[in-house]
C-alpha cells in the first residue's frame, strides 16, 4: 500500500515535469511575440506603459534563454547552482537599474 502511493506521486510529479518543458516553451514564444507586438506598437504609439512591457518582456526572455542554456550545458551542480543565483542577481539589477531610471 505504500508503495503503490509513492509510485502515484512519482508519476504525478514525473508528469509535472513533462508539461514543465512544454509550458516553458509556451511561454518563451508568448515572450517573443510580445516583444515583436510591443516594438511594433512603440514605433506608432509611442507611450512608456508600451516601452515598459516591451522591456519586461525582453528581460523575461532573455533569463528564460539563459535559463534554458544553464540547463541544457551545466552538468556540475556547484558550477550550475553559482551560475543561476549569479544569473538571478544579474537581472535584478538591470530590473531595478530600469526601474530607477525610468519611473523614479
Amino acid at each position: 500500500m505504500k508503495n503503490l502511493i509513492f509510485l502515484k506521486i512519482n508519476n504525478l510529479l514525473h508528469s509535472f515535469y513533462l508539461f514543465d518543458g512544454f509550458l516553458h516553451w509556451a511561454i518563451q514564444r508568448v515572450a517573443a511575440i510580445s516583444i515583436i507586438f510591443f516594438t511594433f506598437s512603440l514605433a506608432f504609439l509611442k507611450t512608456f506603459w508600451f516601452f515598459l512591457l516591451l522591456v519586461l518582456f525582453l528581460f523575461y526572455h532573455i533569463f528564460a534563454g539563459i535559463r534554458t542554456l544553464l540547463d541544457d550545458y551545466i552538468h556540475d551542480l556547484n558550477l550550475y547552482l553559482i551560475s543561476n543565483l549569479y544569473l538571478r542577481v544579474t537581472i535584478i539589477y538591470f530590473l531595478k537599474t530600469i526601474f530607477i531610471v525610468f519611473l523614479c
